[in-house]
């Protein structure tokens, strides 16, 4: 019998095995000597935790902007910040370090970015520190069907993913073992995903423009595999201290609308699910989404709406400062608005500008610097003026190319005008 026989022909009674291995594929990785470059079982679980929205402040905090598939990069500000070893180990003790999201698109290396931040989240856990990481733009537009700006070599990466996955599946199935709980058919799985990619003449005209398009989807769609482990387990907002971190901005009507509601509603949207919403919620849709608000992030100050940022952070109990992402900044992180908001990405990545790898380190006196490869450090603005408010205690929990934002109907009540957004 041949092994595509083997695999597609009917399991045979005598095949069943009384206790399946908990993990195949982490037994064939670990064969193979795989290591972190090959999904486990978990792959298939979802993350579903509730999500964390304030927690304490931290004796070290940094910030690390944002990496678009750039590995390399990724791993060289991670050892810039101090948080990893020679060897890529977690050795930033109780650091709490926040990436303020878009790993996905402009570079080949997105699956393999994720699993890394995966473990560096498990060792920083286990010594006692935190690495939390937020959704940004380019994670929301992916997880709605928008893949105009990923790499070829990305959706190889993707390729190999699916490939992987399905073997594996289909191998324990082989072999007896049921398929995980809300796991279908993969191969059913992958007829219904080419199928979905050419129903419409714009999902076929991206699919010939964007060779594994369809694997892509198939993963990243809510409830898909990529979507369910890594981009559901993720806020959209998190206040570490008085420190408010988001991608794009944090603005009146989201505070309105409830940060907390914010994350909980973001979370259940990726999950997927007959319960789960069909379309992504408004505050992740538009110019003033908040993955896509620019309000705060002009390179020329004068353009900053400095009043409405103050606005904001007193509405925010405890909050003196925002740092976001999204906008590259040219000159490097810099402060705005009385250092009232810091902007941490300089478009580091190979493929958005390949820029100098720089994190920003908030120290315990409130002053914050600058860390840049090979140049001494250098402070980044006064600190904020304070206000007489207190974060509660809480546990912690486990542009070089620009498009319109993804457009949704502006409803009252929602999170809707604003200035118009560009992606980065």
């Amino acid at each position: 019998m041949g092994i595509l026989d083997f695999l597609f022909s009917s399991p045979k009674a005598d095949m069943a095995c009384d206790a399946c291995v908990k993990s195949f594929a982490q037994m064939w990785a670990t064969f193979n000597s795989r290591g972190d470059a090959v999904p486990g079982e978990d792959a298939y679980q979802a993350r579903s935790s509730p999500l964390p929205t304030t927690v304490p402040a931290a004796e070290r905090l940094v910030a690390i902007g944002d990496i678009h598939g750039d590995y390399h990069k990724a791993v060289r500000a991670f050892r810039l910040a101090g948080l990893t070893d020679e060897h890529g180990r977690w050795s930033g003790g109780q650091t709490v370090a926040v990436q303020v999201g878009d790993i996905l698109d402009r570079g080949d290396h997105e699956i393999r970015i994720l699993l890394m931040l995966e473990r560096l989240a498990r060792e920083a856990e286990e010594a006692g520190g935190r690495l939390y990481l937020l959704n940004g733009n380019h994670e929301t537009m992916n997880v709605m069907g928008d893949h105009r700006y990923a790499t070829p070599g990305a959706n190889l990466e993707f390729l190999g993913f699916s490939i992987w996955r399905d073997f594996c599946a289909l191998m324990k199935r082989r072999s007896g073992c049921p398929a995980p709980e809300g796991q279908l058919d993969p191969l059913e799985e992958r007829r219904a995903a080419a199928a979905a990619a050419s129903s419409s003449l714009s999902a076929l005209q991206m699919a010939r423009l964007r060779p594994y398009n369809w694997l892509r989807s198939r993963a990243l769609q809510p409830g898909g595999e990529i979507a369910r482990r890594f981009f559901a387990a993720r806020s959209t907002v998190l206040q570490v201290g008085d420190n408010v971190f988001v991608h794009g901005g944090v603005l009146p009507a989201h505070v309105e609308y409830g940060l907390e509601r914010i994350n909980r509603e973001t979370q259940s949207w990726m999950l997927g699910g007959p319960d789960a919403p069909s379309r992504a919620p408004a505050f992740l849709r538009g110019g003033s989404a908040i993955v896509w608000a620019r309000a705060f992030s002009a390179s020329d100050e004068r353009r900053c709406d400095c009043d409405t940022l103050q606005s904001v952070l007193q509405s925010i109990p405890g909050a003196q400062r925002m740092v976001v992402g999204h906008t590259i900044q040219t000159r490097g992180i810099n402060s705005a608005c009385e250092a009232r908001v810091i902007r941490v990405d300089v478009g580091m990545s190979h493929g958005c500008g390949d820029g100098p790898v720089e994190v920003l380190e908030v120290l315990p006196d409130g002053q914050v610097r600058r860390l840049r490869e090979h140049k001494p450090p250098v402070l980044v603005g006064p600190s904020p003026p304070r206000h007489p408010q207190h974060v509660p205690q809480q546990p912690h929990h486990q542009h070089h190319q620009q498009h319109p934002p993804p457009q949704g109907p502006v409803k009252a009540g929602h999170v809707a005008a604003g200035a118009a957004s560009t992606a980065a």
